[in-house]
């Protein structure tokens, strides 16, 4: 993967420049500032996985002794109004290429889910539970900081259009994550799930510049991005060691779309 990533970022470096002969930016060893807003949508991986237990789990100080299953949750299963926010120092390489620090701020609002099901009736809590019942669950909400460097390649075709390309990857920092679960007038909270983490990602973008004015540009950006798994936190859950493995996840594929404005310095 890494060797991959690599020969892409040697391309873009290296491409020839196509349609260029009039293009202003970016300039060889000139700066630019790119503040940017946007949000992004899940198209892979696991946020919650799938798992069944038949035995006594202990979360905290409560216990849950009925049988219970769960289905996988990906990220936009559980969260919504994914709002991401970023500011990018970049500097021209040559009138073509340039390379990018970026500074990234994302935050998502939690939301229910059917976190399980009885299938055996027992008890939850100090409640007793039926089979068929659903156990709701929540999380804490989503922040997230990363830092990512870069290379943006352009090609001048259209005037004051100019199409780019972009790879980036970096390391992000995960809050810690815990979750509430509830079931009629009974819930369990502060379960933990996900502990702090720092963990890398990687991404590759395509995008356009409008030019507005000499010096400033309005930018609009997608592509896809991956996020590698979060670290777990079993220090709730107490036996059930098959259910323990609900938490083995938390990496995430998605598709970004973000808007910039670009002002060169």
């Amino acid at each position: 993967m890494i060797k991959t990533l690599f020969c892409a970022l040697l391309f873009i470096l290296t491409i020839s420049p196509l349609f260029a002969a009039d293009r202003q930016r970016p300039l060889t060893g000139k700066f630019s500032l790119m503040p940017k807003i946007g949000t992004d949508f899940t198209v892979g991986g696991a946020f919650v996985k799938a798992s069944k237990i038949s035995e006594t789990l202990t979360l905290g100080s409560s216990s849950i002794t009925a049988d219970i299953s769960s289905d996988s949750q990906d990220f936009d299963d559980v969260y919504h109004t994914t709002i991401s926010t970023g500011l990018s120092l970049n500097y021209g390489l040559t009138d073509f290429s340039e390379v990018f620090i970026n500074l990234g701020y994302l935050k998502a609002e939690s939301e229910e889910f059917d976190g399980a099901t009885i299938d055996v009736g027992g008890s939850f809590g100090g409640a007793t539970v039926s089979a068929s019942e659903t156990i709701t669950a929540e999380f804490d909400d989503y922040h997230e900081t990363s830092l990512n460097i870069g290379v943006r390649h352009f090609f001048n075709r259209f005037k004051l259009l100019s199409p780019f390309v972009s790879i980036e990857g970096g390391v992000k920092h995960t809050e810690k994550i815990e979750l509430e679960l509830s079931i009629a007038n009974e819930s369990i909270s502060e379960i933990t799930f996900y502990d702090e983490s720092w963990t890398p990602n990687f991404g590759t973008g395509v995008g356009v510049m409008l030019e507005i004015k000499d010096n400033i540009s309005f930018m609009v950006e997608t592509g896809l991005h991956y996020d590698f798994e979060l670290n777990e936190d079993d220090t709730d859950w107490r036996g059930g060691e098959d259910y323990e493995d609900v938490n083995d996840g938390g990496e995430r594929w998605s598709v970004p779309l973000m808007f910039s404005l670009r002002i060169s310095l």
